[in-house]
């Protein structure tokens, strides 16, 4: 039985001077959802209303997003991890699971290298690794990134006041452009969700609030380069999930290298927003892998 998703309880808290909203539901050992870019805690409903039939499911507001403060600076992988650990330790004294998904993968697996023993399994999803090689990849001019536009909107946020002028005005045109082009088949996502994702996606605030994950980027690189290195091999067990029309493998097998604990999955019929397309399919694809390291 699902709980019902007007049965969370909505909560704030202030943690590093920042008034952060935070959803959970449910009891047992604790599961932090990670929203990524274009996205809120609203993500995760469809899981978090499975899953909390067996754990107490954490989902916050990332600094910049939904009903989270929008400050103008704190957006490295580093504090918003300091941000939901805060959160976490406010909520539950034992180790927690943690599945994160897109910008906020970075941050939560930061959380891991820093904090191993406080997380029994990470979940990294549809992201790739905040690194030099990685990204050089990723942003490669080539005729496979180049003509879809891969990744244009990372180089827009660094752009002095391009997204004010470009964005502001047209969030729900810029918005819904990334869920057609990302998702399965192009079919989007629920109109219930973009009209959600708008209430905070507005205005020059709630713009730039979301793009400073972007704009903190080479922050977090330097955040997490070091622990890539063999010395520093990251110990939390790692489960890479990609969606078919998306990342596919590629989120599983970057880990190898630097991972001592690594397993994937890729989501057939799913883009980029897994949460949002098959909440069901993640819902029970996380639950079988969490459920290893009780």
């Amino acid at each position: 039985m699902k709980t019902p998703i007007d049965s969370f309880s909505h909560q704030y808290t202030t943690v590093n001077g920042v008034r952060l909203h935070y959803v959970t539901a449910g009891s047992g050992s604790p599961l932090l959802l990670w929203h990524g870019f274009c996205e809120t805690w609203y993500c995760w409903r469809e899981v978090m209303s499975i899953l909390s039939e067996k754990y107490l499911v954490i989902a916050p507001d990332m600094r910049g997003y939904g009903d989270s403060d929008k400050p103008a600076e704190g957006y490295d992988g580093l504090t918003l991890a300091e941000d939901f650990r805060a959160i976490v330790q406010h909520l539950s004294h034992e180790p927690v699971y943690i599945a994160a998904h897109d910008m906020g993968a970075p941050a939560a697996l930061l959380y891991a290298a820093h904090y191993p023993e406080e997380i029994k399994a990470l979940a990294y999803i549809e992201e790739p690794l905040i690194t030099r090689d990685a990204l050089m990849q990723n942003h490669a001019f080539n005729p496979e990134t180049a003509s879809t536009g891969r990744l244009w909107w990372w180089k827009l946020a660094l752009a002095p006041e391009v997204a004010d002028r470009l964005i502001v005005g047209r969030e729900r045109e810029f918005l819904t452009w990334f869920y057609k082009y990302n998702t399965f088949g192009q079919k989007g996502i629920p109109e219930e969700s973009v009209t959600e994702y708008l209430r905070s996606f507005n205005g020059i605030e709630g713009v730039n609030g979301a793009l400073g994950v972007y704009r903190a980027i080479f922050k977090t690189m330097e955040q997490t380069e070091p622990f890539l290195f063999p010395s520093r091999h990251l110990k939390v067990p790692i489960l890479g999930v990609g969606g078919i029309s998306s990342r596919g493998r590629t989120v599983m097998e970057q880990f190898s290298p630097i991972a001592l604990h690594t397993s994937g999955e890729v989501m057939e019929q799913c883009g980029h927003f897994p949460s949002e397309e098959k909440p069901q399919a993640l819902a029970a694809l996380l639950d079988n892998y969490f459920v290893k390291f009780t």
